[in-house]
């Protein structure tokens, strides 16, 4: 039971990195000095380091709404995108399959998105 445990905790940090490395990527894809910007305004302003982003999604989101407006849902899409390539699941990530259409069908939250392929993750 223990190293069920410990596995999952193992999976959850493998999940944030990957999600930290989604998010990275595509703020890059803006330009470095954007993503720089972005990433100084997080810890300075909001106090919120890069690393801490997937413990706050819902912060994050905010931040990223406030920042860029109706283009922050672009960039959530772009961002959940990136995360599932890296993870590699196929074309469905057990209930989470993730097609922009179905997202705003359902009006599931960046935050209920990745919460459900984290779960995923972690239960694999």
């Amino acid at each position: 039971m223990k190293a069920s445990l410990l596995d999952k905790t193992s999976a959850k940090r493998k999940f944030d990195q990957l999600l930290i490395e989604a998010i990275d990527e595509t703020l890059a894809s803006l330009g470095v000095p954007v993503k720089n910007m972005l990433y100084f305004q997080l810890e300075n302003c909001f106090n919120m380091p890069k690393e801490e982003i997937p413990n706050h999604i819902d912060e994050f989101t905010g931040i990223m709404h406030k920042i860029f407006g109706l283009g922050a849902s672009r960039l959530e899409v772009k961002f959940l995108k990136n995360l599932k390539l890296k993870i590699d699941f196929g074309t469905e990530i057990n209930g989470c399959e993730l097609t922009l259409s179905d997202w705003i069908i359902n009006d599931e939250s960046f935050k209920e998105y990745v919460n459900c392929m984290r779960k995923s993750y972690c239960n694999m």
